[in-house]
């Protein structure tokens, strides 16, 4: 088969599904030497898989500069994708040339445009609109879809009516190649970023449905008694917190490279999720494989992801919130406890699983259209 994979969010900065696009891709390269695959991305995304010196013999980038979630995606796009004569198409993402009339299948990774409408930028009631239309009719077409959990799945098939047999269930994994950390590099952000007490740890988007104010509530009330400190990783895009109170020891060192965030998993007594609202809760299980232990909302995908893992609170309760930290960040045993249980957990999840499960749902497209 010659498979199209839109990569156009493969780059680091796009977080969630940018680490989707680079783990599938490069175990999907490894393990498929009979298909050809044809990646579909920005400049931006060609200049970084080159730059990790990327070569696989069985692949070939096309520069797609479309943006996503753009008008250019419907009327550039599927031009591109035609002239490359494609027997299927794997969009990583929603967002697809609606006309589009080739065969192939999608991702969803959850379904915040839809629940947190506001997540989006610059968002209106035809974005909003747009995007329910764009993912009704990736459910409608696709051939089949991929849910990162059984979470997704349950949404999707409640917002659109779509088959539950149209829906596979493939989960992500955490990222081996962030976990070296040497005691220099640990050094270096200890004192570039005055850490100097125990770490609360998020990493992720600052957005609403992060709950980040929620989490912010919850380490004031956790530093009348307890002192820490709390290190929010990720590009700010809008919180404001007050230097002269206890958010003084609020860190926010911004979006940081793998290396970094490898250290300041190591170096975090807790690691904390405080989402409403998770299609999978990726830096969660990253924390457990790290060996970080891990507080995370009872809400959507998050107990079926990290299991007997992780310490659970309600997000909408900052008392709820604070006292679960607190007993993680003050029993050591407790704590030694979820360390081990979190790398079990994360252990049960392998990029190279996710890969072959997706390649054998190619495959069996390719097979029941031979058939038809």
């Amino acid at each position: 088969m010659r498979i199209g994979l839109d990569a156009r969010m493969y780059r680091s900065a796009v977080a969630g599904i940018g680490r989707y696009s680079q783990n599938l891709i490069k175990n999907l390269l490894v393990i498929d030497d009979d298909d050809e695959f044809v990646l579909l991305m920005t400049s931006a995304d060609a200049r970084e898989i080159r730059n990790k010196k990327w070569d696989a013999g069985n692949a070939k980038i096309v520069l797609a500069d479309v943006p996503h979630y753009s008008l250019a995606e419907q009327m550039s796009l599927p031009k591109i994708l035609a002239k490359e004569n494609l027997d299927l198409v794997h969009y990583l993402n929603f967002n697809h040339p609606v006309r589009y009339r080739g065969r192939f299948m999608v991702t969803i990774h959850d379904l915040t445009l839809l629940f947190y409408p506001e997540t989006a930028k610059e968002t209106n009631f035809i974005k909003q609109w747009a995007y329910r239309y764009t993912m009704k009719k990736a459910c409608q077409n696709a051939l089949k879809i991929i849910a990162v959990s059984k979470n997704t799945k349950k949404d999707i098939v409640r917002e659109f009516g779509v088959s539950e047999d149209k829906i596979k269930v493939i989960y992500e994994a955490a990222d081996d190649k962030i976990f070296n950390v040497t005691k220099e590099h640990t050094d270096r952000l200890q004192k570039e970023y005055h850490l100097t007490k125990p770490i609360i740890l998020y990493v992720g988007q600052f957005r609403q449905h992060k709950n980040l104010e929620g989490l912010i509530r919850a380490f004031k009330i956790i530093k009348e008694k307890t002192p820490c400190q709390l290190v929010l990783v990720g590009k700010n895009e809008g919180l404001r917190v007050d230097k002269t109170g206890p958010e003084g020891d609020i860190v926010m060192p911004g979006f940081v490279s793998d290396e970094d965030l490898a250290v300041f998993y190591q170096m975090a007594e807790v690691f904390v999720l405080p989402s409403f609202y998770e299609g999978f809760g990726l830096p969660g299980l990253e924390a457990m494989r790290a060996g970080t232990a891990v507080c995370a909302s009872k809400t959507s995908s998050l107990p079926e992801i990290y299991q007997d893992a992780a310490l659970y609170f309600d997000p909408f309760d900052a008392k709820d919130i604070a006292g679960k930290i607190r007993l993680v960040l003050e029993d050591g045993r407790l704590r030694r406890d979820m360390i081990e249980r979190g790398k079990r957990v994360a252990r049960g999840y392998s990029w190279r699983k996710t890969a072959k499960e997706t390649l054998a749902l190619y495959k069996k497209i390719s097979n029941d259209q031979l058939t038809q």
